[in-house]
């Protein structure tokens, strides 16, 4: 598999080229073509610049209206930002304070790991994921080439249900779609040590401690139980697209066309 390249900002720590996955069929993603990200809220001018360089055209912010409200992306005025919340709410509790989290989550340390769960499941069979999913897909095949980032707040639930899907309408295999999510964890990993100090300055006990780690990392076990739920009542990732989603055949068939390449390097 060829490597992936991530892209080393001030203001954003997961931002990443999904292009050089293999698929089935042994073509490749297209590089500058799709990037997933976390916030692009806090770029600086010089990140900017860079993704502007490294081809960026259209961004899909899929945070909830009160989160881009309150952080809305720092982007060229002329880059094209679309709002596709796949929530309306921050179901992950990525941009939650201590404060706010204490009195559910320091009762019971698997908590946050039961929430999560249930996001998942939320972010497979809920009416708002399912709408946003096909809006997703309807922008990335516009007829003019364009190069999309696409992204949430830590850029691991939101961001990796869209890259699951994405990557799965491609033909990429579930290995390497799994491994992709996971490489979440060593771009955030400062993000959630300093989420555990705050809680330890706080004086939170490890109940606490042990669900802010639950909620702030990728865990194969969020990636595998949407997986389940996917082949359990699909059968496979295109044909919850179509079946569920509503994405036509032919739409996938011309994402395809548009983002992958039998070129090698």
């Amino acid at each position: 598999m060829m490597k992936q390249q991530a892209l080393p900002l001030v203001g954003a720590v997961n931002v990443r080229d999904l292009g050089g996955l293999e698929t089935f069929d042994h073509r490749r993603v297209r590089t500058h073509r799709l990037l997933r990200a976390d916030s692009l809220a806090n770029l600086t001018v010089a990140d900017q610049e860079k993704l502007v360089a490294y081809g960026m055209t259209t961004v899909i912010d899929t945070r909830s209206r009160a989160e881009w409200q309150q952080a809305p992306d720092r982007l060229p005025e002329w880059i094209q930002l679309t709002h596709i919340p796949l929530f309306d709410n921050d179901e992950t509790e990525s941009v939650q304070t201590i404060q706010r989290l204490n009195q559910f989550y320091a009762s019971d340390a698997h908590n946050g790991y039961r929430r999560m769960m249930r996001v998942y499941r939320r972010l497979v069979l809920n009416a708002q994921p399912r709408q946003a999913y096909r809006q997703f897909f309807d922008l990335l095949t516009q007829d003019k080439p364009q190069t999309v980032v696409f992204h949430c707040t830590a850029g691991k639930d939101r961001t990796g249900m869209c890259a699951l899907l994405l990557l799965g309408a491609l033909g990429v295999p579930i290995s390497q779609i799994k491994q992709d999510y996971l490489r979440t964890n060593r771009y955030c990993l400062a993000r959630v040590v300093r989420r555990l100090i705050a809680a330890r300055d706080y004086q939170m006990n490890a109940n606490f401690q042990s669900s802010i780690i639950d909620l702030s990392i990728a865990s194969p076990d969020y990636f595998d139980q949407a997986l389940t739920l996917i082949a359990g009542e699909f059968g496979s990732i295109s044909h919850y697209l179509v079946d569920f989603v509503g994405v036509s055949a032919s739409v996938i068939r011309r994402l395809q066309q548009i983002y992958l390449t039998s070129e090698l390097g």
